[in-house]
């Protein structure tokens, strides 16, 4: 598994919320000024791409699900973040939970 750009994740963020949508979906729910159709849409194909999304036909448009659970991910850069930023003490987790 790889790391998310912001802007990929931003759309997993999105598409995990809604369990299943199309890019008309996932648009609606940005903050305005929304980012255009075309690239949330090219974002979809990139995450479809990286094995994060997979699609369904319906009608004339696709329905994307995603493939990877918003948990896996977490676990995913929990153990990223352990293993390249805390020499993979989990001390360190534990002590930036508690000074919150």
């Amino acid at each position: 598994m790889e790391r998310l750009t912001p802007a990929e994740e931003q759309v997993m963020l999105k598409l995990w919320k809604l369990g299943k949508a199309a890019v008309k979906e996932i648009q609606e729910l940005y903050a305005n000024p929304k980012p255009a159709y075309n690239t949330t849409s090219t974002i979809v194909r990139i995450l479809e791409r990286k094995k994060f999304v997979r699609h369904k036909a319906v009608g004339r448009g696709f329905v994307y699900l995603p493939k990877i659970s918003q948990e896996k991910y977490r676990d995913f850069l929990l153990t990223h973040l352990l293993t390249n930023y805390c020499g993979n003490d989990k001390s360190v987790i534990t002590q930036l939970l508690s000074t919150k």
